[in-house]
């Protein structure tokens, strides 16, 4: 009896010492995509349209950042529907498989290794700055429209019927997450991304944007 509680408690230590060790396991994004995202986005990123996976070797690491980013953090600024219900879903499971990964890090692992348009790309080393320009156009015009014209969709109202001064208030409110505003789920959203465009390096003066979208956007 001795010696079967010996046997197992030897046995329960072994699997305690594997499972920690998987735990404390760290996959390569190459390892990650091959194993698991590979299914749906295809061995070089072309897609699978059986499985409705797009391709990946056609987006900048840039465009590529921003989709994980979003799927990670609950596609806060993805319209729902089921391809994207399933894309949720997959993520679940390559965290919970320990596959966990940086953003960034994949998006670029992704473009230089499947983008034609790789070998022309130059990695910043240092921090850059950003115009307001390139701000408006990476992260804004997504929920705002190309033109400011607003999309529905993502129920980003239109900029292009509002003054400077008028977009100035509301760029220092939402930057400052000012008291005022009223709560409620459009607005939060608007903090949530105003973070994400802080995160990525893209900070920017209120009246300078407010300037460069009234300039360029204002119909009236």
């Amino acid at each position: 009896m001795l010696m079967g509680k010996v046997i197992l408690l030897s046995f329960l230590s072994s699997i305690f010492v594997l499972g920690a060790n998987a735990a404390q396991m760290k996959y390569s994004n190459s390892e990650i995509y091959e194993k698991m995202c590979s299914k749906c986005h295809g061995a070089n990123g072309e897609g699978n349209p059986k499985k409705k996976g797009p391709a990946l070797n056609d987006m900048t690491a840039h465009e590529l950042e921003i989709s994980l980013f979003d799927l990670k953090s609950g596609g806060m600024n993805q319209s729902s529907g089921t391809e994207h219900e399933v894309m949720e879903h997959n993520m679940k499971k390559i965290i919970e498989k320990g596959m966990d990964y940086d953003p960034k890090s994949m998006a670029e692992y992704i473009f230089v290794s499947y983008n034609p348009e790789a070998k022309y790309y130059k990695k910043f080393t240092t921090e850059r700055t950003y115009t307001v320009s390139e701000i408006y156009g990476r992260m804004c015009s997504k929920c705002h429209g190309i033109n400011a014209e607003g999309n529905p969709k993502k129920k980003g109202p239109a900029l292009n019927d509002m003054t400077a001064h008028e977009i100035e208030s509301e760029l220092i409110d939402i930057q400052d997450a000012d008291m005022n505003q009223s709560s409620g789920s459009d607005h939060e959203v608007m903090e949530h991304n105003q973070k994400k465009i802080e995160d990525k390096g893209m900070k920017y003066d209120p009246k300078e944007m407010a300037k460069y979208i009234a300039d360029h956007f204002y119909q009236k």
